[in-house]
């Protein structure tokens, strides 16, 4: 049985992999060419030679098969409630890399969003739960996917403003929660299929890999129902990707950021009780509201991160723009 220390300390490394992945990949989105403005072929490939992203989406692979891992003996609850307190990573850089002051808003923020966590860590059990309800889930998948799909058909049609950008925060959010959520699945579904107890899905067990990619395609398999939610994690996985890229984009931060946040945080926790059947209390519950209204107060700092690179991208290109013929000659005649 696995004690409070380890599945604290095993969190605890989950939530720097996770903050760390996400700083990079948002410095690197906002120097590239934009979705909806270049061809998609042209900005994939300004994502490829951006170093500062490449250096997230390399920080973020290595979280998926420590997820994984962490998935098949934590519950859901346990590891949202962990993640979401994990901003002061934000506040940190910020203060320390971009020689920013914290606000009284946020600062208040982070002591009502810890107030929230340490009200409800020590009542939610930390230990995973068995999964039986495969209707449910597939429903909400379902659902999520037309979702996504429709917020990334129609933004470029929306008018620039707060719809575009709740549509894009919608995307993303519920996107990277399905994602979460059936790589939380996998690991629960092929212990109860396989009839193996403490399953734990190891993405590296190559012959096993692919068994599950096949299983799909094969009714009776006991391998269907992990193949399945396999490949509605990867889906869900890609979709989250273009989602993101094009929200930090597109939207402004102080919309989008609290929106997705407070989506990924509060439908995980609901599936996971509905679905997952984990247990929460009224003071749970009570904590987790309160961490809510935190999270609104504290996106502020995500915010200012990201305004404050495009900042520095601006002026970096106003810095390094290469005089014309035409601009020079302006330059003489207005010396003149």
């Amino acid at each position: 049985m696995t004690s409070m220390l380890a599945f604290v300390g095993y969190n605890i490394l989950l939530v720097g992999m996770v903050y760390g992945a996400i700083i990079f990949q948002k410095l690197g989105a906002i120097q590239t060419p934009k979705f909806g403005e270049e061809k998609h072929g042209t900005v994939l490939k300004g994502f490829l030679k951006n170093k500062t992203w490449l250096i997230g989406i390399g920080l973020n692979a290595l979280t998926i098969p420590y997820s994984m891992f962490l998935f098949s003996i934590t519950s859901l609850s346990f590891i949202m409630v962990f993640q979401r307190a994990g901003i002061i990573i934000i506040f940190i850089f910020s203060i320390k890399c971009l020689d920013e002051e914290m606000t009284r808003l946020e600062l208040i923020g982070l002591i009502i969003l810890y107030s929230g966590f340490f009200l409800v860590i020590f009542l939610i059990e930390p230990e995973t739960t068995s999964f039986n309800n495969d209707i449910g889930a597939i429903v909400y998948f379902i659902v999520a996917t037309l979702t996504f799909a429709f917020c990334f058909l129609t933004f470029n049609k929306v008018k620039p403003g707060k719809a575009r950008e709740v549509i894009l925060a919608t995307g993303a959010g519920l996107s990277g929660v399905a994602g979460t959520i059936a790589l939380k699945i996998i690991p629960m579904v092929l212990s109860r299929d396989l009839g193996a107890s403490n399953y734990i899905f190891n993405l590296f067990n190559f012959p096993e890999l692919g068994r599950i990619m096949i299983g799909v395609f094969q009714p009776g398999s006991s391998y269907f129902f992990g193949s399945l939610y396999f490949y509605i994690w990867l889906g869900s996985f890609t979709a989250n990707f273009f989602l993101l890229m094009i929200m930090y984009q597109h939207g402004r931060a102080v919309i989008t950021i609290p929106i997705m946040n407070n989506l990924n945080f509060m439908i995980s926790i609901v599936f996971g009780y509905f679905v997952f059947n984990e247990p929460l209390n009224a003071i749970s519950w009570i904590g987790i509201l309160i961490m809510v209204f935190g999270i609104l107060l504290t996106s502020r700092s995500e915010t200012k991160l990201i305004e404050a690179e495009k900042a520095a991208m601006v002026k970096d290109q106003a810095q390094n723009v290469i005089p014309t013929k035409e601009t020079e000659e302006e330059e003489e005649l207005h010396e003149g």
